[in-house]
């Protein structure tokens, strides 16, 4: 059965709905299991980012390329260190703390930089995306009950934990997963390799 998250409210707080587009459903991820949810989800988008074909992505499109949503995907990996900073030592930051010599190197990547997601290399970003999620899977892995429990102290409601904001982390990941397979098929569909494509979604999804 699903650990949840207890509140003083006396009721869990409100998972993430099941997603039909993506197929995510949170109530079905143990808290014991979501480290090694997220490495998988990791290890998928690896291979997404490492396929050759991806770079017969159309660039200049309305919607994210496959590229963009694994650079997007690895910064939320990054990012969400901040947030549990911020929940677990019940000391919000008042503005973006500087990383220090130890993180500078994995927060070099983050939202901010010079590098544009369009530009930057898809194997690099796979190496990095991957860093960037085993390094917080680590840290949930290492999580106490009450940790899991723990709720944001810079918002009024107390039903929103760590528990709640990583599966919604965890479903934003598998979203952006699915979409971006998505928008590759349809994309390398138009260029007459739909056949090929459908057999690598069959992958990733089955």
């Amino acid at each position: 059965m699903t650990a949840r998250s207890r509140s003083p409210l006396g009721h869990a707080p409100p998972p993430p709905p099941d997603c039909r587009r993506c197929g995510f459903t949170s109530d079905l991820i143990r808290q014991d299991a979501i480290a090694d949810t997220l490495r998988q989800c990791a290890g998928d988008w690896q291979r997404l980012l490492r396929d050759p074909r991806l770079s017969r992505r159309r660039a200049g499109t309305p919607s994210w390329s496959p590229l963009e949503r694994g650079c997007h995907v690895r910064d939320m990996c990054l990012l969400f260190h901040l947030h549990l900073d911020a929940i677990l030592t019940r000391h919000p930051p008042i503005a973006p703390r500087t990383p220090t010599a130890a993180e500078g190197e994995a927060y070099e990547d983050c939202p901010g930089s010079a590098r544009r997601y369009q530009d930057e290399e898809p194997r690099q970003v796979a190496e990095e995306l991957g860093r960037a999620a085993e390094a917080l899977a680590h840290r949930l892995a290492a999580l106490t009950a009450d940790d899991w429990d723990r709720d944001d102290p810079r918002l009024a409601d107390p039903r929103l934990t760590v528990d709640f904001f990583t599966r919604h982390l965890l479903h934003d990941i598998a979203h952006d997963l699915a979409e971006a397979v998505r928008d590759d098929s349809a994309a390398e569909a138009r260029g007459g390799n739909g056949g090929a494509t459908q057999q690598r979604m069959r992958g990733f999804h089955g």
